[in-house]
């Protein structure tokens, strides 16, 4: 008898410490949901805050990802948002999201392409 329940104390402990498939995914997006996520929100640069549009923005992950029903994810993105003015295209905006959780995240490392000369 001792012996099915430290068994059993040991196959409970190690279900425990196992992180389930929602908890550690719940960390990676998807480009569609990171691009929904992001399109409103704010990044700063330099004094200058700009407001994100995802249909302006391109991403891409970085680093290791998971495929979850045929989709890959990831925890870090790098973005490029390309600012217009009533003339046509203007800057570009590079910029790092790290995703924090679920709903989540946080821009980085705001900077202004330069313009080749």
């Amino acid at each position: 008898m001792p012996l099915r329940v430290a068994l059993f104390l040991v196959a409970a402990l190690l279900v425990a410490a196992t992180p389930t498939a929602t908890a550690s995914a719940a960390q990676n997006w998807s480009i569609t949901k990171l691009l929904r996520r992001i399109d409103g929100a704010r990044a700063q640069v330099g004094t200058r805050t700009v407001r994100i549009d995802s249909e302006t923005t391109l991403c891409a992950g970085r680093g290791p990802s998971i495929r979850r029903n045929g989709i890959r994810m990831w925890r870090r993105f790098v973005c490029t948002y390309t600012t217009f003015t009533k003339s046509g295209a203007d800057r570009d905006l590079d910029f790092r999201v790290s995703v924090l959780s679920a709903r989540r995240f946080v821009i980085r490392d705001a900077y202004w392409v330069r313009l080749p000369r």
